[in-house]
């Protein structure tokens, strides 16, 4: 993995830069699969959060799936990596180096669950929710584009958006260069509004049945955990809330405990 490229391997990927050079030896030998080895699981929950004990190794899932995990940097691998050997039509297995028997994760394209269930509860508490709320937003044809002409000109995407009548509110990564943004926002639109939370995230690769949601939500009104805004998307392959920062980590233990523990 230890390669010199032109462009600076290091400074394109960071970290992931064995891996890139990894799938593109896989995708010039058409392997039947690719193997990575990481120090640990790709498991249902963080061990750190949920204890080791309470953890599961994920058997299967899909590329979908495992974008969804970088898009909130828990990424099983780089997701340029993920995407060259996704369009190489090559399966890729996470091992973990210290648990050598098992069989690892298997992350394929077309994988689907045969029965609807969550494999992960996933998320981060390094986020913060901007508001954008407008009157003049009602019944105007693209008054979004406007907001995403300030995000691209601050260079920053968002995770999760979620918009009624009036108002759109996008979760992005707390960082310290966002007041350009904020500054950029609020000269444009009548009110804008900032809130550090965290983003909780159900994922499965098949994940239809109704009672996946609602037992989420229950989980939530019975920990007594506040849903600022949530999003769903018509592949349901990931779930996700904006709920109160100091309640992450409670409400990982509380969704890890429904979905892998009480069954």
């Amino acid at each position: 993995g230890y390669t010199k490229g032109t462009e600076g391997i290091m400074r394109e990927f960071d970290r992931g830069y064995t891996e890139v050079t990894f799938s593109k030896i896989a995708l010039d030998v058409n392997a039947g699969e690719a193997i990575i080895h990481k120090e640990y699981h790709l498991c249902s929950a963080d061990p750190n959060i949920v204890g080791v004990d309470n953890a599961f190794p994920v058997c299967f899932t899909n590329y979908d799936v495992a974008d969804q995990l970088a898009d909130i940097w828990m990424e099983a691998i780089h997701p340029k990596v993920s995407k060259a050997l996704e369009l190489g039509n090559i399966n890729l297995r996470v091992k973990n180096t210290f648990d050598p028997d098992h069989p690892g994760t298997l992350i394929s394209k077309n994988y689907k669950a045969e029965n609807s269930k969550v494999e992960l509860v996933s998320g981060t508490d390094c986020v913060i929710v901007i508001e954008i709320h407008d009157p003049s937003m009602v019944g105007e044809v693209a008054f979004d584009l406007k907001i995403m002409e300030l995000f691209k000109k601050n260079n920053t995407s968002y995770i999760l958006k979620a918009t009624n009548a009036n108002s759109i509110s996008m979760v992005i990564w707390e960082r310290t260069d966002n007041d350009n943004l904020i500054e950029d926002l609020k000269r444009e639109f009548l009110i804008v509004t900032v809130k550090k939370v965290a983003v909780v995230c159900v994922m499965g690769s098949n994940i239809d049945e109704p009672s996946i949601l609602a037992k989420t939500v229950r989980v939530f009104s019975e920990n007594n955990i506040q849903i600022y805004c949530l999003s769903l998307t018509l592949r349901r392959v990931n779930i996700q809330f904006a709920i109160e920062r100091d309640s992450f980590e409670k409400a990982i233990i509380a969704l890890n405990k429904v979905f892998f523990l009480d069954i």
